[in-house]
């Protein structure tokens, strides 16, 4: 009997202890689910809060670049910036491609109006680290859900890496599977495929054998 005893006692002592390990898993599994993204926000408004007086700061100052300069080195710049991609710089602009043609080439001069334009996108484009896809992802009407998922690594890397390191954390530690991640890899995948299917239809372009007297002028 005292061996029994002995043994049930040693049964359920182990069991006590295996109860006792599951229950500090689930807590431990809780407060990651918990504490993580609540961290991840407090950090995210701490570095906007301190970021903005200097996003300020740099946009007078890149204002005042803007202005120093004329309208055809800053056409130049943003064709530059584009690869070449003449009919998303038009529709940030609002004018037909042969008009960006002729003013980036000298051939012509904006009018008041359109030289404020561009130097306002212009001011857009150095505040955002000359990036001209953020630039699209503001201003061109034909920018997609899908390639705001395809840039957002490129366009918001703190907000982009953390959300990644708390998906591992919650797949390895909290919810123990890799379903996550896959569901994240799957959704770039259709984005990136979505990317290639889709295009912008191309801009009809009334002005290419004349001018458009609302946007340029003869020099």
């Amino acid at each position: 009997m005292i061996y029994k005893d002995i043994i049930d006692n040693w049964i359920r002592n182990k069991k006590e202890e295996r109860e006792k390990l599951i229950a500090a898993n689930i807590n431990k599994r809780i407060s990651l689910r918990i504490v993580l993204p609540f961290l991840v926000i407090i950090l995210g408004l701490t570095a906007c809060s301190s970021n903005e007086e200097d996003k300020n700061a740099k946009r007078r100052e890149f204002t005042q670049i803007v202005e120093n300069r004329s309208a055809k080195d800053l056409l130049n710049d943003l064709y530059v910036g584009s690869d070449g991609d003449i009919q998303s710089l038009s529709r940030m602009l609002n004018v037909t491609p042969s008009s960006i043609e002729r003013i980036r080439k000298g051939e012509t001069e904006p009018t008041d109006k359109f030289d404020k334009r561009i130097k306002d996108v212009s001011v857009y484009y150095f505040q955002n680290e000359q990036s001209y896809s953020m630039l699209r992802s503001i201003l061109d009407d034909e920018w997609r859900w899908y390639e705001t998922i395809l840039y957002f690594p490129v366009h918001h890397p703190w907000w982009f890496w953390c959300g990644s390191f708390i998906l591992a954390v919650l797949c390895f530690v909290a919810v123990e599977s890799l379903t996550t991640l896959w569901i994240e890899a799957f959704v770039f995948l259709v984005a990136w495929g979505c990317s290639l299917i889709f295009s912008p239809e191309k801009m009809e372009d009334k002005y290419s054998d004349t001018i458009n007297p609302s946007i340029e002028r003869v020099l």
